[in-house]
């Protein structure tokens, strides 16, 4: 049974007429008037198997509805069932579609879970809504990965005929064949949220986190900006391992982890490096203001003792951050991580909890 996503809200009844009985499998006789939109199911089982993004996948599912039926605008709304909250909209058309919350077509697919074919005066609302849009007809069909309803694809025309039965099935059918391909990319954005993810921590895992900053440093120097790089060590981190054992530290870094990451932005990345140690990559940003993050880093931890769990002793820790530039101090993301790695050495060298700039090692060898 198809349900709706939790911030629907619910819609009155759906009138029967609107409904298109679906069927297991296509009609030759009464899809024979219908080439081009078989051609665009075919084009579709052939294109299931590829590596695609799951943008370039809902453009390409547009494409196609494009092939398979006459519109004037189509719509696609796609929610992770397992992160119904992140939703993505793809539309062709001169103007933007309605938020999702608004687009009752939207909720009467995921209320019936079949294809729908709506017209002017099967319902009040909905033709408030064909109104607002600019449209006299509409058609939609459910998407589901993994037999969870995920989404909706829709058309609209703003005139001439209204679409109909066997347009609704061709639909169903091209949704029947998207399932596949939204499988395989929710597949692999769960193994990719596996292999990038440290679970002590919660944050980025290293092959990520080295992936993403050659990444920024590619993208700062397209757009003439500067990054930032900290690698951060939890000074004397291993007394709390001999001390308290394994558990207490586990405890620690991910008590460490909510302090770092409390008041970054959403473009900043932060990542556990490996052992106690810890990266942040801060794009778009300058000397000053990586300077200030720093600061406010070793700042917070100062202000705020670890508890040891199961217990009511805390431990105080102090933090040996190594930071870098880009550009200038390093091009590319593999010399800005051996650079903020010299400084972060040299931080512990000269007594710890504090921040060292690369290039201020560099003045003081000039």
């Amino acid at each position: 049974m198809a349900t709706i996503l939790a911030d629907q809200p619910q819609p009155r009844r759906v009138p029967p007429q609107a409904v298109i009985e679906v069927v297991s499998e296509p009609n030759a006789e009464r899809f024979a008037h219908y080439l081009p939109g078989l051609t665009g199911l075919l084009r579709m089982a052939l294109l299931s198997g590829a590596e695609m993004t799951l943008p370039t996948s809902l453009h390409l599912l547009l494409d196609i509805t494009q092939s398979v039926v006459r519109a004037d605008r189509e719509l696609v709304i796609y929610a992770n069932p397992n992160q119904p909250a992140a939703r993505i909209q793809v539309h062709r058309g001169n103007e933007p579609p309605p938020p999702v919350e608004d687009n009752l077509l939207h909720a009467w697919v995921g209320q019936m879970g079949k294809p729908l074919l709506v017209s002017p005066g099967l319902d009040t609302a909905m033709d408030v809504f064909l109104a607002r849009l600019r449209a006299r007809w509409a058609i939609a069909v459910p998407l589901f990965v993994k037999h969870d309803w995920s989404g909706t694809l829709q058309a609209y025309r703003a005139g001439g005929e209204t679409f109909n039965v066997i347009e609704g099935q061709l639909l169903w059918f091209l949704a029947l064949l998207a399932e596949n391909q939204l499988a395989r990319i929710q597949s692999m954005a769960q193994l990719t949220h596996v292999a990038y993810t440290d679970f002590l921590t919660g944050l980025r895992a290293r092959g990520y986190f080295e992936e993403a900053l050659e990444q920024e440093t590619h993208r700062t120097l397209r757009q003439a900006s500067v990054c930032g790089l900290l690698l951060i060590d939890l000074d004397d981190f291993k007394a709390v391992n001999d001390r308290y054992g394994h558990h207490a530290g586990d405890d620690v870094l991910r008590q460490f982890a909510r302090i770092l990451t409390r008041d970054l932005r959403e473009v900043d990345t932060a990542a556990r490096y490996g052992g106690d140690e810890f990266g942040v990559i801060l794009p778009d940003t300058t000397e000053a203001g990586v300077r200030l993050v720093a600061h406010r880093i070793r700042d917070a931890v100062r202000r705020q003792p670890f508890r040891i769990p199961d217990s009511d002793q805390q431990v105080q820790l102090g933090l040996s951050i190594g930071i870098a530039l880009c550009p200038g101090d390093e091009r590319s993301g593999k010399l800005l991580l051996r650079a903020a790695d010299l400084a972060l050495y040299q931080a512990k060298q000269r007594g710890k909890d504090r921040p060292l700039f690369w290039r201020e090692l560099n003045r003081e060898a000039s």
